[in-house]
Formats: C-alpha cells, structure tokens, sequence
C-alpha cells in the first residue's frame, strides 16, 4: 500500500507545478505573438512620429471590433494560417492620428 500512495502523493505535487510552468511559457508565447500583431499593425497603421509606442497601442486597442481582429490574427499566428493572419490584420481600423 506505502508503494502506490508514495508515488500517487508525489504525482499530485508534481503535476501543478509543471502546469504553472506551461502557463508561464503561454504567456511569454501570447507576449511575443501580440508584439509580432502590433509590430505588422505598424506597417499598414503608420503612426505620426510623435506618438508614444503604448499611446499607438491603446488607440489601436480602443475597438471592440480591433481587438477581435487582433484576437483573430494572434488565433492565425498559433495555427500557422498566414492567409488568416493577414486577413484579420486588414480588418483593423486604423485610428485618425
């Protein structure tokens, strides 16, 4: 009986700690796919000179309608669809700057 509650005890603090890993990699992962979004953003959405990189961020991000684009294109990104990506990419609207 020690032989099999040993190992079952030690399974269950084992597993949480590495699904917290893979959560911290999925955010790092998320991080670098919405950098990637907004850095391909910049090149239809130019923004003026002036503009800080997070005021262009958040004018970018103020739509419910972009940030479903947004959401859509970092989808296409996991998938590895580019045609999808570049779709969602092209619903975006551009903020009056």
């Amino acid at each position: 009986m020690k032989r099999i509650v040993l190992p079952l005890v030690t399974a269950l603090l084992v597993l949480p700690g590495i699904a917290q890993a893979n959560s911290a990699y999925g955010g790092l992962q998320t991080a670098n796919e919405k950098t990637t979004v907004l850095n391909d953003l910049r090149k239809i959405c130019t923004p003026q000179a002036s503009m800080s990189d997070q005021a262009w961020e958040k004018s970018i991000m103020s739509g419910e309608t972009n940030q479903q684009h947004i959401r859509e294109a970092i989808i296409a990104i996991e998938r590895n669809n580019q045609n999808n990506y570049w779709e969602a990419l092209g619903k975006v609207e551009c903020p009056d700057m």
